[in-house]
């Protein structure tokens, strides 16, 4: 069985868990790693027995025989990784958010567009898990009438905060509106079917106080007025007490709930101290089932042709929303 050849550009948190994922696929293998740091590309190699490193995403793309890549790097290097891919005719997987700014989601669309058959997906795994993917089809299904409302909660653990303050300050991470935010623009968009025309925006750095000097908070509330009607309530926050992702859709007949309470397993505990339920201790641990469902549907799209749902303007707008998003919360301080 032929199997299709990937390259991983980044190799953080994120390359290596799609790296992983990708392993288990038994059409997908991965034969090239890309990063900045020569040692870091060696440990990696070795431990997920990639055959090939590279420092240069060019010197990788021209020596190295790949049908698709994926763009795992942070956001201000997608475009580079991006146009280099389009340029030498690969397939591509690309993180969310798509870029930093809409011009280079711009030029990254475009260069999509010149990329003739070659398919080209952002990576909002959230449309994958299993409970959001059913809740869309009931939705297709008409069973709680026309959507009118989408209510999405995005928090961390407030022991993300150290080291998010330290990625704020060297310019790695953006405002959370942006950063957390952009999944539930983008599940906004999808459930609703419109796109924002207002926004009001709220929130402050309540824990966190020096993330006020860099334009940024760690909890934000939003209210949005869409083009067809209907509105989107999101809230993002980072001083929660485990990892909580809870979304709402409210329609004209009925209304559906998405890990109400973000239970960590089906086990609960009743002891002295009280009936205990555990949490989801992370992201990684709640999405594994949607980030590995993503990056198999897109193998599946390069072997079947199928075109992936979301787009390269998918992309876009969720980050134009997201601007918009965090501009109206700069407009409510001013």
């Amino acid at each position: 069985m032929e199997k299709i050849r990937f390259g991983i550009i980044g190799i953080g948190m994120m390359g290596k868990m799609h790296m992983t994922n990708l392993q288990r696929n038994p059409y997908a293998e991965v034969v090239a790693v890309c990063a900045r740091t020569p040692s870091k590309i060696k440990a990696v190699q070795e431990e997920f027995n990639v055959p090939n490193g590279y420092t240069s995403i060019n010197e990788m793309l021209e020596d190295c025989e790949l049908d698709a890549v994926v763009v795992a790097t942070g956001a201000a290097q997608h475009k580079e990784a991006c146009l280099a891919a389009c340029k030498a005719g690969k397939h591509i997987f690309c993180e969310k958010p798509l870029a930093k700014t809409l011009e280079d989601c711009a030029e990254i669309e475009k260069a999509v567009a010149e990329n003739g058959t070659k398919l080209f997906t952002v990576g909002f795994m959230r449309r994958f898990d299993p409970s959001y993917a059913e809740a869309k089809e009931k939705i297709r299904a008409g069973e709680i009438g026309t959507p009118i409302l989408f209510k999405g909660v995005s928090l961390d653990p407030d022991t993300v905060l150290p080291d998010h303050l330290e990625g704020v300050k060297n310019g790695i991470y953006v405002p959370w509106f942006i950063e957390m935010g952009s999944h539930d623009t983008d599940l906004a968009r999808w459930f609703l079917e419109g796109d924002p025309v207002e926004c009001f925006a709220t929130g402050d750095a309540y824990v966190c106080k020096e993330l006020a000097d860099y334009n940024d908070y760690d909890n934000g509330f939003s209210l949005t007025k869409f083009d067809n009607n209907t509105t989107a309530f999101i809230q993002v926050g980072r001083t929660a007490t485990c990892s909580h992702v809870e979304s709402e859709i409210v329609g004209t007949k009925g209304t559906l709930r998405v890990n109400s309470v973000p239970r960590k397993n089906y086990l609960s505990s009743f002891k002295k101290e009280g009936f205990v339920e555990e949490c989801q201790e992370s992201f990684l641990a709640r999405w594994r089932d949607a980030f590995e469902g993503e990056i198999n549907d897109f193998v599946d799209c390069i072997r079947t042709g199928r075109k992936p749902e979301i787009t390269a303007h998918d992309g876009t707008m969720s980050l134009q929303y997201c601007l918009q998003l965090h501009e109206a919360y700069l407009k409510g301080k001013a």
